[in-house]
């Protein structure tokens, strides 16, 4: 789907499998961007899903949706929000897997429900005070890139100009390919391929997945695992450091998602890992990802 309204005023279409940063000032700056874009999602039909924490969820959904009137139940179904916090850290600590899962699942439900596309906006100020797990936060925002030029979605990250550093700043300009500033969406010129984005990150992806480790009694490490690896695998190791869901590369590879997982569990027993995460940095590390 190309030519898709965001709904904010002065600012231009895009397409879908879009992945962009909103850069505002203060509350009422975040408004004007939050709720023109909640309210276009609805108008056209979208399943609309909103991630915050500086405003109460339930205020929210009642200036989108209303109390009453025509279509009022129409969009109360569309329309999801909730707080960040009860979806970035879930599991106490922030996940980049289990984020990337929760979204992925989000748009498999909106798909199954009979949507045609996905609206997600979420609010980025939970990272502020430093927040457990929030060091992989670029790394989730990097991993997103591969996710949402797959599937029928438009992700909005909304960034405080006046709560994060420059720092901070630096790290979302190179995560999201496209920014939203003063009502302009522009191809971002700092903007690095997820392929590029990890070791400019800092990660130390030799210490943290190491490629070939043999214990004491010569047991097999990750580098020999990677050998072992069969065609249906490595495949199946592609479609994943691609950000592909596994319902989708059951679709693509035209075998069932029970076989997919199947495949998914051997590789990660064969590498002893535990992530899509790992399995994308090792994938990058042997030139598997494709475009």
């Amino acid at each position: 789907m190309k030519g898709l309204s965001l709904g904010i005023p002065g600012v231009g279409q895009v397409s879908s499998g879009t992945h962009f940063c909103a850069l505002y000032s203060g509350p009422a700056e975040r408004d004007r961007l939050l709720f023109p874009f909640l309210d276009e999602g609805l108008r056209h039909g979208d399943k609309v899903r909103c991630l915050i924490d500086d405003a109460e969820p339930a205020s929210v959904r009642d200036r989108v949706v209303g109390h009453r009137g025509p279509g009022c139940s129409q969009r109360s179904a569309q329309l999801d929000v909730e707080r960040v916090s009860d979806a970035y850290l879930r599991a106490g600590d922030f996940s980049v897997d289990l984020m990337i899962q929760f979204l992925s699942e989000s748009v498999d439900v909106a798909v199954a429900t009979d949507f045609d596309l996905l609206r997600a906006v979420g609010e980025m100020s939970w990272v502020l005070p430093w927040s457990p797990g929030c060091n992989d936060l670029f790394l989730y925002e990097s991993a997103l890139n591969r996710v949402v030029k797959h599937v029928p979605a438009i992700f909005m990250c909304l960034y405080d100009l006046k709560k994060f550093g420059a720092d901070m700043l630096v790290e979302v300009l190179r995560t999201h390919p496209k920014v939203l500033l003063d009502r302009t969406v522009i191809d971002n010129p700092y903007y690095l391929d997820p392929t590029e984005y990890l070791p400019a990150a800092g990660v130390d992806t030799a210490t943290r997945y190491p490629m070939v480790k043999v214990d004491a009694d010569g047991d097999e490490g990750v580098g020999d695992g990677w050998a072992s690896l069969t065609h249906a695998e490595l495949r199946v190791a592609s479609q994943v450091s691609r950000g592909i869901t596994n319902r989708m590369i059951a679709a693509d590879l035209c075998v069932s998602r029970h076989t997919v997982d199947a495949h998914l569990k051997h590789i990660y027993l064969k590498l002893h890992i535990h992530s899509r995460v790992e399995l994308t940095v090792l994938a990058l590390e042997h030139r598997l990802a494709t475009n």
